[in-house]
């Protein structure tokens, strides 16, 4: 082989094993360039909002990250906290679950896949099955279709149980580009005009809500002036109080009233604080506000990457229900998101019914739970993934 092809050659994997937190901060530069290599390059899996989640969810956790490398570059990571667990889920069998750091508020699970990805996955995968000390591996909220699907094939084809559970179907808007419209009829030459994106996207609402959202606008303009902003958080001070004004906004209604509210939280207030200032480092946040006379009626918490506006969090006056601050305030932000030129509209979380106004199209993910081949592994395998969903069946008949 000569020296030309030599230099060619892809360097050969290997995998370490980083432990703790302080050895995953140092990832930080590596990891960021790695994800934006790779095929999903998505704000939730950016190293910094991991590390947000690390630090206010589960700051004294134990924590593993399996690094692929090829040389010096990363090519896939899988950050794991270990839980110890006796409960209805583990069928009350003890169990040490290894699981990726993510929960409810983390909006979407996956792991870091860079150039040659799925090699280096694979390679993670060869040395975790042989690592000792978990019961099973759990990732949640993986979306239909990612890479990390793999993960359930490799161990399947190990022997090792496997289970699927949906937890998520998330509407998403596909933005369109402007188009050029027909003239007008007649046979009066006219020139074509030029309908825009959120124009072809209001022309495709149900009619009834179209009208609905156009009435309620009118009224509302009627009590005031209503106007909507964009705050990109340059400025560190103006950010921290359009932070609080959206947590005040957020917990005014049944949120509040619940005890679920990001204010009423501190880890929730550290975790949102904290990935709204990093998105703001990097001109990623878009924390958007309605206001009726300067009065903020309605507020979003956004991230906009790699051409998609990420809707986190939203917040509402319900005072004011009757004229849905909400529905236009995500109309705002919907046409924002189209002049920016912005491919998709994420809503990400739960399928909702006010989500469903705007498009159907949904977005399946599911929770990935890997068992090691043992006794105890397969009992709590097929209780859970085999002998429940029977049960549940026949009761669901019965009613």
């Amino acid at each position: 082989m000569t020296s030309a092809a030599l230099k060619q050659a892809p360097a050969e994997l290997r995998v370490e094993v980083v432990a703790g937190r302080d050895g995953f901060v140092q990832l930080e530069r590596a990891w960021n360039e790695a994800l934006s290599r790779g095929p999903h390059d998505e704000p939730m899996l950016r190293h910094e909002w991991i590390r947000a989640w690390i630090e206010n969810f589960a700051p004294g956790a134990t924590l593993r990250t399996f690094v692929a490398r090829a040389g010096r570059e990363i090519v896939a990571a899988v950050p794991l906290i270990e839980t110890r667990d006796r409960n209805a889920d583990t069928c009350f069998v003890p169990m040490t679950t290894w699981q990726t750091p993510d929960n409810d508020h983390s909006q979407r699970g996956g792991v870091l896949l860079g150039r040659r990805g799925e090699e280096g996955l694979a390679l993670i995968w060869e040395i975790l099955k042989s690592t000792p000390g978990w019961d099973r591996l759990r990732l949640r909220d993986l979306p239909e279709g990612a890479p990390e699907w793999q993960l359930r094939d490799l161990a399947t084809q190990a022997g090792f149980p496997c289970g699927t559970w949906v937890s998520l179907r998330s509407p998403y808007l596909a933005l369109p580009k402007a188009a050029a419209q027909a003239p007008g009829a007649g046979g009066k030459k006219k020139p074509a005009q030029i309908a825009s994106a959120y124009e072809q996207i209001e022309a495709a609402l149900d009619g009834k809500f179209r009208q609905n959202l156009r009435r309620r606008k009118r009224r509302l303009a009627e009590q005031g002036k209503v106007e909507y902003t964009v705050q990109g958080g340059k400025d560190a001070a103006a950010l921290d109080v359009a932070l609080a004004d959206f947590f005040d906004v957020e917990a005014s209604g049944w949120k509040g009233q619940d005890g679920t509210a990001i204010a009423q939280r501190p880890e929730l207030v550290g975790f949102y604080t904290q990935i709204a200032r990093d998105a703001a480092k990097r001109g990623a946040l878009a924390l958007g506000k309605l206001t009726l006379d300067g009065k903020t009626i309605a507020a979003h918490l956004s991230v906009v990457h790699a051409g998609r506006h990420y809707l986190i969090k939203i917040g509402y006056d319900e005072s004011l229900h009757e004229h849905s601050p909400g529905q236009q305030m995500a109309s705002f932000a919907i046409e924002d998101s189209c002049k920016r030129g912005l491919s998709e509209f994420d809503f990400l979380g739960p399928c909702m019914e006010w989500k469903l106004d705007w498009e159907s199209r949904l977005r399946t993910h599911q929770w990935l739970t890997i068992f090691r081949p043992t006794r105890a592994g397969k009992l709590v395998h097929a209780a859970r993934f085999t002998a429940w969903p029977i049960v549940r069946a026949l009761l669901k008949r019965e009613n």
